[in-house]
């Protein structure tokens, strides 16, 4: 299992976290560290069910249904984008980290730096072009043949995903900045 580089470093997540005093804040703070998780369960489950439904629709009763395949297909859209999100929040992205491992405290927090500010970049620039697709799909009306679902729905999965990430990713940036001031604090 990766570790996050707050980790790493030793401080915990409970020194990062935010103060949860108020009933606002303990909703924020759930919604943080639960959201792509309660979402990506959720959604899982529907998909299997409907999925689940079509066999028993299709090979038991003979009478297929002309909406669960394409439905399935919309979620696994969605699954994709915010999945991509909750990695991003555990740090779970595919990485070579071969040279990274190898180079000094100071060598690794530079890279990270590059290496998110590039990220972060990609992400604005998908979230605002992938907006702009969903937003002309929403414009135009489009409808699914099969479910009838408007279009722009499962087109909205990716400009979500991407903001998400960019949120996700944001964070993440801000931790580990504070993970190494804290810790270069600890060995002056």
């Amino acid at each position: 299992m990766a570790e996050s580089p707050a980790q790493r470093w030793g401080i915990s997540v409970q020194d990062l976290a935010i103060e949860e005093e108020n009933p606002f804040m303990k909703l924020l703070k759930f919604l943080d560290e639960r959201l792509e998780e309660i979402f990506l369960v959720m959604l899982m489950a529907a998909a299997v069910i409907i999925v689940a439904m079509q066999v028993i629709t299709r090979y038991l009763l003979k009478v297929p249904l002309p909406w669960s395949e394409e439905i399935a297909r919309y979620m696994f859209l969605w699954l994709t984008w915010v999945g991509a999100s909750f990695a991003t929040k555990e740090g779970r992205h595919v990485s070579i980290d071969v040279i990274y491992q190898k180079l000094p405290p100071n060598g690794q927090l530079v890279c990270s730096v590059i290496f998110k500010l590039v990220w972060l970049g990609f992400l604005i620039v998908m979230a605002r072009l992938s907006l702009k697709l969903t937003a002309s799909v929403y414009s135009g009306g489009q409808i699914a043949v099969g479910s009838g679902l408007p279009m722009w729905i499962p087109y909205a999965s990716v400009p979500v995903g991407m903001t998400m990430m960019l949120f996700r990713l944001i964070q993440n940036f801000y931790r580990d900045i504070k993970a190494f001031r804290s810790r270069k604090e600890g060995v002056q």
